[in-house]
């Protein structure tokens, strides 16, 4: 269940997707504790606080998030801009929650301020609210949360990825999210050259860090699947064989032991988990395992299509409206992507809920975001298709 507590923010950036969709409205407490005993209730596994707004901004996060804990429902993610990861707020996610996303964005005050459309101090307040929330993790000994940063790349900071990486490094980032703008005009998109300068300060990265702490690139401006691709094909045949690469990473000494040992995990993990999915098909399937929440009591399939309104929590409770007629309608219209497949085209006479986003394959970030990794799950879903 993603929840969105607060549709207010404290900063404006100006590439804001949900500026037009946001009020001056948070979710009242008296409500949110009876909703958690719903979602109990229904079986939810998890949550995760976004916006809408900033999650942090409701006037009563400490209770909000005190209410969380009581629950017993786990935290799946927080997404913030980071401004408001104030100590006591620290403490509470580092007890609930296993991932925390920062919304950073770019690498110095100058771009920050300008992107953020809020005052240059912000950006050292946010550094420093991630460099104490690892340094609280790791005096815990313990191994969550874990810390995303996310940078939003695009023509005015493309330049300072190098220094992207090294910042979200410094301050003890534990994988590090390299996006892009979206609904950008002509004059603000990257011209040909630029792209191809870009993606030659990607590859320097990736040489170096090899998918340890970079956890994506992606961009919203323009598709970069292919050459993120030929970028990785070509890095891994310029590593050599497995006795090159293995001395290499040893001699490194920009790791630690354990550093190295758990990447060396992640790296077989994640190479055992492409090659046994490798051919699977994969849909979007979240009209049967998550909803959104969002301030105004309006339940949204997911935060793409989160203008699609599925239900009201604050008139009908969260088992209505899973199992109601929009979101039952909703579900048809993913089963006739699931049949059609890759002759599927959107109808809008017929389809009221889903998009052309949501028939395109890769074209959608979070579809597959839940299970994509769950291979016994992939391969029974493949054979119902078949």
């Amino acid at each position: 269940m993603e929840i969105h507590p607060a549709d207010r923010c404290n900063i404006d950036c100006f590439f804001c997707s949900t500026a037009a969709l946001r009020g001056t409205d948070e979710v009242p407490m008296t409500r949110f504790e009876e909703l958690l005993g719903e979602l109990k209730e229904a079986g939810t596994r998890s949550l995760r606080l976004s916006g809408g707004g900033e999650p942090l901004f409701h006037r009563r996060i400490r209770d909000f998030l005190q209410a969380i804990r009581a629950s017993g429902l786990p935290i799946e993610n927080v997404t913030t801009n980071g401004v408001l990861l104030l100590p006591d707020i620290r403490e509470m996610l580092a007890d609930t929650c296993d991932h925390v996303t920062v919304s950073l964005n770019t690498a110095d005050e100058g771009t920050y301020a300008s992107m953020m459309k809020t005052s240059p101090r912000n950006f050292q307040r946010v550094v420093d609210n991630v460099r104490e929330l690892t340094a609280l993790r790791n005096q815990r000994g313990a191994r969550r949360p874990q810390v995303l940063i996310q940078f939003l790349v695009w023509k005015e900071n493309y330049r300072s990825i190098p220094a992207m990486y090294r910042l979200a490094r410094e301050i003890g980032a534990d994988r590090i999210l390299f996006n892009g703008l979206a609904f950008l005009t002509p004059e603000q998109q990257m011209t040909a050259a630029e792209t191809d300068e870009m993606m030659g300060l990607y590859e320097d990265l990736v040489r170096t860090d090899e998918y340890r702490r970079i956890g994506a690139i992606n961009s919203f401006e323009q598709d970069l699947s292919g050459r993120v691709a030929e970028m990785n094909r070509r890095v891994v045949a310029d590593r050599g064989g497995l006795a090159r690469r293995a001395a290499r990473f040893l001699r490194r000494d920009d790791l630690t032991v354990p550093e190295k040992l758990g990447s060396f995990r992640n790296g077989l993990r994640a190479k055992l988990a492409d090659r046994a999915s490798r051919g699977l098909d994969s849909s979007c399937l979240i009209g049967w395992h998550s909803m959104v929440i969002r301030t105004t009591g309006t339940v949204a399939p997911c935060c793409i299509l989160q203008g699609k309104e599925l239900g009201n929590v604050y008139r009908q409770s969260v088992r209505d409206v899973w199992h109601g007629e929009p979101y039952t309608r909703f579900r048809s219209e993913l089963v006739r992507i699931l049949r059609e497949g890759a002759a599927w085209q959107h109808d809008e006479a017929a389809d009221r809920t889903v998009d052309s986003l949501c028939g395109m394959k890769g074209g959608c970030p979070v579809g597959t975001f839940y299970y994509k990794p769950d291979i016994p799950f992939l391969r029974s879903f493949n054979r119902l298709l078949g």
